[in-house]
């Protein structure tokens, strides 16, 4: 992240977005107010957050925070929030799918937010319709009575595209699978910005053939559970410098590959496949349509200080291409 020299100064009326163009500044530049100083910022260090919220008034029981250095997506934070009493509607349960016994053993929001709050103050902040995301940070700082002078207005993705996500992923031809978990919606938007960034635009052609959300998930996916010799460890043939070599590893919902094919090519890497998550694990593929129950359970373990790695759709391309650079 970097400020041009006439940065934080008095605006007195001056347009300096004006002044910018006439020094020959590249045109993507972002106007943020504290005070009574806008801040002309050219970065492409940021982060990029979603939250779900428990209740209409704007609780948050999840945030996902992805951070970006230098144009590199470096990470991405994931963690439940206990909402105030533990509370939810069923209007929000519907669209995220989280869940009060999710979140009994959650910490509040006012307990992780030390945790987060440099990140906010110190980065430029991204999201998917900004105006929701920033208005449920605010909320539950004042619900905590923290302050928040120091967290700049946010950058909205949504107000540059004016796509959904959703339609945002099918045009950049990335999978939506995760869509309303808040560490992969904050992916999804750190990619946008960056691609926008990066003068890479979405392909709207690819629109004609988009089928809404609602349409595509509401079926209820059934697949047979892995059985067989694909659960026997078999380190015989297997590369001791690969990754996934003597490690458990459990794969729940539908991926674009087979299923079992996924698990075989694993157990050839010496992957010892699993059904079940537990403290032991160390990888989880997460596909389409994945099982609630693990989800609870792997985002639980997660939450203790578990090390399990969570991996989706697009690591297994990368994988079966022969590239293991996420893990």
């Amino acid at each position: 992240m970097y400020f041009r020299d006439i940065a934080n100064v008095h605006t007195n009326g001056v347009d300096f977005l004006h002044i910018l163009e006439v020094m020959g500044v590249e045109a993507r530049i972002y106007q943020y107010y504290r005070g009574s100083h806008f801040l002309y910022m050219l970065s492409n260090s940021f982060i990029a957050v979603d939250f779900e919220t428990a209740t209409f008034s704007k609780m948050a029981c999840q945030i996902g925070v992805t951070i970006v250095e230098n144009g590199v997506i470096k990470s991405t934070v994931v963690d439940y929030i206990q909402p105030p009493e533990n509370l939810y509607e069923m209007g929000c349960i519907k669209v995220h799918h989280i869940t009060p016994e999710q979140t009994i053993n959650a910490p509040t929001f006012n307990k992780i937010w030390p945790y987060y709050k440099e990140l906010f103050e110190n980065y430029p902040v991204v999201a998917h319709n900004a105006t929701f995301d920033e208005s449920v940070l605010r909320t539950n700082l004042d619900y905590y009575g923290i302050p928040h002078n120091n967290i700049a207005k946010f950058i909205c993705t949504y107000q540059i595209y004016s796509l959904s996500l959703d339609k945002l992923c099918w045009a950049f031809d990335l999978h939506d699978d995760q869509h309303h978990d808040a560490g992969f919606d904050s992916l999804r938007c750190a990619q946008f910005y960056k691609f926008y960034l990066e003068g890479v635009k979405p392909d709207l052609s690819r629109l004609a053939n988009y089928i809404p959300e609602e349409e595509r998930h509401s079926k209820i996916v059934k697949h047979d559970p892995l059985k067989g010799d694909v659960l026997h460890k078999d380190l015989t043939n297997a590369d001791p410098n690969n990754p996934f070599y003597n490690k458990k590893v459990v794969i729940t919902g539908v991926f674009d590959i087979d299923r079992n094919e996924l698990a075989q090519k694993l157990k050839s890497f010496g992957a010892d496949i699993d059904t079940g998550i537990s403290k032991r694990t160390n990888f989880v593929f997460v596909g389409r349509d994945a099982g609630p129950a693990k989800l609870a359970k792997l985002q639980s373990l997660i939450a203790e200080g578990y090390p399990i790695r969570q991996l989706n759709q697009d690591d297994v391309t990368q994988i079966l291409n022969g590239n293991f650079s996420m893990i």
